[in-house]
């Protein structure tokens, strides 16, 4: 399992810092790809749940991969319209498509049978956003600044998400004793969490300070803040895929299984990061 995680962050990492590289457009295409990705997952964990959602995943996908787009045209106010737009459009088919029983009592029918309206309505709702909105975040991030700031800001992304997932692992594998959340997430470690926190502060700190001249004071409470962002964001996706009943996302990626998988900390992290950026510029 080490082997294969090492093996795809050789590949990916330097991927990703060509495509940032590369401009812009390259990063807002490549995040509208991750997110139609991201939400196809999202959309066939619940349809392979015991609820057996149904979503609407055609203007899931179209809202995702928008998201990119508005961000590549800094634009928050067309981002709140793509949210707006997927609530009313998903409405109508949340009640058309609640999975039948087949007439037999089994556990997976019964799961099916508490499927309402709403929830189908919020599973469609939710995958796009909860993918689709901070990698557009992303792209806003990337076009926003001029020169290398664009590039070192979503380098120092990275690093709070990788820094808090590498720290966390080899501190937990070696050190944890103390589970964090067992029943969401039984592998992390209290003592993980804290690897996590101290390796992902330096990274953050670093970049922070010698590429983007933030004081010291500000890039030590942002690492702290990251490190807990790219925990939690990993914890909450860890949790969606308990109430699926499922292990992995996907199996896109060796070693981390889907997308959803290997960003779900990307996420966390790209959403605080902007929210500081908004707060610091």
């Amino acid at each position: 399992m080490l082997g294969a995680r090492v093996a795809s962050a050789v590949v990916l990492i330097p991927v990703v810092l060509l495509l940032l590289w590369l401009g812009p457009e390259t990063t807002a295409i490549t995040t509208a790809v991750a997110s139609v990705v991201g939400a196809y997952e999202f959309y066939t964990m619940a349809a392979r749940s015991p609820f057996h959602f149904r979503s609407f995943q055609v203007p899931g996908f179209i809202a995702a991969a928008a998201f990119s787009l508005a961000g590549y045209y800094k634009s928050p106010l067309w981002m709140l319209l793509i949210i707006v737009a997927l609530a009313v459009i998903n409405l109508p088919y949340a009640f058309l498509y609640l999975p039948r029983s087949n007439g037999l009592a089994t556990a997976s029918n019964e799961a099916a049978a508490l499927t309402t309206p709403g929830l189908n309505w919020l599973i469609s709702f939710f995958g796009p956003i909860y993918v689709g909105l901070p990698l557009g975040l992303v792209a806003i991030i990337r076009h926003n600044f001029s020169g290398d700031a664009a590039i070192w800001w979503v380098v120092l992304i990275c690093l709070g998400t990788w820094g808090a997932d590498t720290g966390g692992y080899f501190f937990g594998r070696f050190f944890g004793k103390h589970k964090l959340a067992p029943k969401i997430s039984p592998k992390k470690t209290v003592e993980g969490a804290i690897g996590g926190v101290i390796t992902a502060t330096i990274g953050v700190a670093l970049v922070g300070g010698l590429a983007l001249n933030i004081p010291l004071y500000w890039t030590i409470p942002l690492g702290i803040v990251l490190a807990v962002a790219s925990i939690l964001g990993d914890l909450f996706e860890s949790w969606i895929k308990r109430r699926f009943d499922t292990k992995d996302s996907g199996k896109l990626i060796p070693g981390h299984g889907g997308l959803l998988d290997r960003i779900d900390s990307f996420l966390a992290v790209s959403l605080v990061t902007y929210l500081f950026i908004l707060f610091y510029a």
